[in-house]
């Protein structure tokens, strides 16, 4: 243990002054906090130890002090918590995804409901509001549909291992990010929120690029060969997708990779291998090359069937979106007559769901990409009232009369937004648009409060509130909320 030699400073009955950064201390979480980490006090002073669970007894070391709050690292469990389980992943509290897997999924849930609740009703103002019960996932290991694993010549270890790496130029790591690492790999046997095959895919991948004599791709200097391995897996209809991404075409190593692909894996529907010069550690293909099987692969939602290619946007959980979108459909409470708005619509997914439900549906996103995905959904699916507008929120909503015009004017807004929330310039246009229901999706509480709080201020209440597990054993929420618009401004809508 980091400090061990050093005893630990009990501060419970001093003031935040009294607390310094590296002070080991003696810790007793009360609750969790957005993004994850465990919430405890020392007087007067908040501190967020990572983790942690709360009703665990805990030393833990201070990295960072500011006035009113303190971060601390864990260093050890005195006391388990009532809720705490024996975490699946032999890489848990290393990388950057589960967080929570040592919590009970009840718990879980239980968390994020009152996060939720806690977080619009702080930043938002929402006194006295009922915040349903978390929506459970039907799957809580094995649930994801897509994963990207990332190459390094540097490998991440936990400090009683370290000695042990090779630190050779040849050295090459496959899998996913250390927490707080864009440069450094946990070389990853098998992750449990992947199907198992997955697993094997992933280590027979990791061998023919060690095999190939080629370096992996290094984050800092840009420098290197392999770059991305990208792994799909349609829940519903089995098809896999595998695309290997590198900084360049070889055409001898495509050959040799599909050989020993298709040999060891013959289940695999479309086999890429793609090329990328970009420096973001994002996979994104920017050239594809199709080995073997098809180009895409098609998975379900509900009645529709969608085909998915290599850089499409596609829910990462399919059974819980199926639920998130009825929750949707829910509480938009369409009937045929109406026109809806489907703002940061992706690939259309939601737009097409709710089709059937109304006369018209329109949907707005940035994303070319994800628009021509959008319009060849809707021919996939035979479905022709549905219309995709491609252009920034803050310019295609800025004319309100000419959007209607066109449009019509809708009567319900579906609203989903990135992490960042909307822009105050959709805000208002939103408000002008003034539909009678707005039905609005968000990840991240912090900024839908924020959202919430200006359409609430006049024209729209909030009536209803449902957190949805997306990703079980992380931190990440999805919340869908309903606001309906108050009957004093439905004369004052802007044309």
């Amino acid at each position: 243990m980091d400090g061990q030699n050093k005893e630990p400073i009990l501060l419970k009955s001093k003031p935040a002054a009294g607390v310094h950064r590296g002070d080991l201390v003696e810790l007793r979480p009360t609750d969790l906090a957005l993004g994850g980490a465990a919430v405890a006090r020392l007087d007067d002073l908040v501190v967020f130890v990572e983790n942690a669970l709360p009703g665990q007894t805990v030393l833990a070391k201070i990295f960072k002090k500011k006035k009113n709050f303190a971060e601390a690292r864990l260093e050890k469990v005195l006391t388990p918590a009532p809720g705490q389980v024996e975490p699946r992943c032999a890489h848990f509290g290393h990388c950057g995804g589960c967080r929570w897997q040592h919590f009970a999924y009840g718990q879980q849930l239980e968390s994020k409901q009152r996060q939720v609740e806690e977080t619009l009703r702080h930043l938002g103002g929402f006194a006295g509001l009922t915040v349903q019960p978390t929506l459970p996932s039907p799957e809580i290991y094995g649930y994801r549909n897509k994963m990207e694993f990332s190459f390094s010549p540097l490998r991440w270890l936990p400090f009683f291992e370290k000695g042990r790496e090779d630190a050779t130029a040849e050295a090459l790591y496959l899998g996913l990010h250390a927490k707080g690492f864009f440069d450094k790999i946990i070389d990853v046997e098998s992750c449990h929120l992947l199907p198992p095959l997955s697993s094997e895919i992933l280590q027979e991948v990791r061998q023919f690029a060690i095999e190939s004599g080629r370096p992996a791709y290094h984050a800092r200097d840009h420098r290197g060969f392999w770059r991305f391995l990208v792994v799909r897996h349609a829940r519903k209809t089995g098809e896999l997708m595998v695309n290997l991404v590198a900084s360049e075409y070889d055409r001898s190593l495509a050959e040799t990779f599909t050989q020993r692909m298709q040999a060891r894996f013959p289940q695999i529907s479309s086999l890429l291998y793609s090329t990328t010069q970009s420096l973001s550690g994002v996979a994104f293909s920017e050239a594809e090359y199709l080995l073997a099987g098809k180009s895409t692969i098609t998975e379900n939602l509900g009645s529709l069937s969608f085909e998915i290619s290599s850089n499409s946007f596609f829910q990462t959980n399919t059974l819980q979106a199926e639920r998130l979108y009825d929750v949707i459909i829910d509480y938009a409470q369409l009937r045929p007559d109406e026109t809806v708005y489907d703002l940061y619509c992706g690939a259309g997914t939601i737009s097409l769901y709710v089709s059937h439900l109304a006369e018209r549906v329109v949907g707005f996103e940035s994303v070319k990409a994800a628009v021509d995905d959008a319009h060849h959904n809707a021919a996939h699916n035979r479905i022709g009232n549905c219309s995709f507008v491609w252009g920034d929120l803050r310019d295609a909503l800025e004319d309100t009369g000419k959007t209607i015009a066109r449009y019509g004017r809708p009567d319900v807004l579906i609203i989903d937004p990135p992490r960042g929330g909307m822009h105050p310039k959709t805000v208002a246009a939103v408000l002008r648009l003034a539909p009678q229901r707005i039905v609005h999706v968000s990840c991240n509480p912090a900024t839908l409060a924020r959202d919430l709080k200006l359409l609430c201020a006049e024209s729209y209440r909030l009536t209803k509130v449902q957190p949805v597990d997306m990703f079980p054993h992380t931190a990440h929420i999805e919340v869908v909320v309903l606001l309906q618009r108050n009957p004093s401004s439905a004369q004052d809508a802007t044309v």
